[in-house]
């Protein structure tokens, strides 16, 4: 997967300003079909405004809706989901394992740290994982994931 310098600090202060640094945010990565090049990301709010208001993300059945209409007028995929964790543990909580944003094999999930407080997250401390199927995850490392200047 490849994303933008410049898209990444907007996805971190989309997670960052969601979070108020106080609770779970979360967003999703878009790109085109049969691509890794992620040209979107877009707070979970934006298609469930009430995800968030547990404290933790609890993503409902009228934002899948939303979002899947969004990506068909749009020509767009999910090629990942991203949340935060509060503290540095970008593990995998047991939620997070049972609970896959995508649930088809090869989607990616991706942990940030610190409810996304550090304006230059970058991607050592961030956890990436990806859907093997029946709640199995590999983790990926880091090179997995590209930066690029555009």
């Amino acid at each position: 997967m490849s994303i933008s310098l410049r898209l990444w600090f907007q996805l971190i202060s989309i997670l960052r300003k969601s979070g108020k640094g106080s609770q779970e945010s979360g967003a999703v990565l878009l790109g085109r079909y049969n691509t890794s090049r992620v040209l979107r990301c877009i707070s979970l709010e934006e298609f469930d405004p009430n995800c968030l208001t547990n404290g933790f993300i609890s993503f409902h059945s009228d934002g899948y809706v939303k979002l899947w209409k969004y990506c068909k007028e749009n020509n767009l995929v999910v090629l990942a989901d991203v949340h935060t964790h509060p503290s540095s543990w970008t593990s995998q909580s047991t939620t997070d394992i049972r609970n896959p944003f995508v649930s088809t094999l090869g989607h990616v999930a991706i942990i940030v740290p610190n409810y996304a407080l550090s304006r230059f997250q970058l991607k050592p401390g961030v956890g990436f994982y990806e859907y093997d199927g029946n709640f199995e995850w590999t983790t990926l490392p880091h090179n997995m994931i590209k930066f690029t200047v555009l």
